[in-house]
């Protein structure tokens, strides 16, 4: 089975399958297969490349919320969440965080009528083996906790509705 990743070029979603990796990559991106038969790097940010037959050179950077890579004249921009980073705030509305996984409540650790910070730990869950932490989306009251401790939830489960302080 294909290991899939989402990411985001220039803000648009493109999914990203490894079918093959020897010898050379074979890649799925959006139903279209590239295969990369070589990879070089020149310097560290820096890499020579043979995608379907033709040379190829790409310089990336990076700061806190996406790679810059400059390839064929244009400079795009790729963000990649990981599974745990797009758990946390997967399913958030305004007021409403939903599972965007199968799971089970490991711990809560508010109750209605609580105030919460943006970051703070609202729930521990447990999906595919992990342990994730569920954060406050933004400054809030929690209006209504929906799941307990140790319950299983489905995708999409409304975990914990907020409201604005007053």
């Amino acid at each position: 089975m294909a290991q899939t990743f989402n990411f985001s070029l220039d803000e648009k979603p493109i999914k990203v399958s490894l079918i093959k990796c020897s010898p050379g990559l074979e890649i799925l991106a959006n139903e279209l297969t590239v295969n990369v038969s070589s990879v070089a790097q020149v310097n560290s940010n820096c890499f020579a490349l043979i995608i379907d037959g033709k040379k190829k050179t790409a310089w990336w950077a990076r700061d806190d919320d996406a790679i810059y890579i400059r390839f064929d004249g244009r400079t795009h921009t790729l963000s990649y969440r990981d599974a745990i980073s797009a758990s946390q705030q997967a399913g958030v509305s305004d007021n409403v965080i939903k599972a965007d996984m199968p799971g089970i409540v490991v711990k809560t650790n508010c109750n209605a009528g609580d105030s919460v910070k943006l970051g703070d730990v609202l729930i521990v869950i447990e999906s595919m083996k992990m342990q994730i932490s569920i954060v406050a989306p933004r400054d809030g009251v929690i209006k209504e906790v929906n799941i307990a401790a140790n319950a299983a939830f489905e995708k999409n489960a409304e975990l914990i509705s907020l409201e604005e302080k007053e």
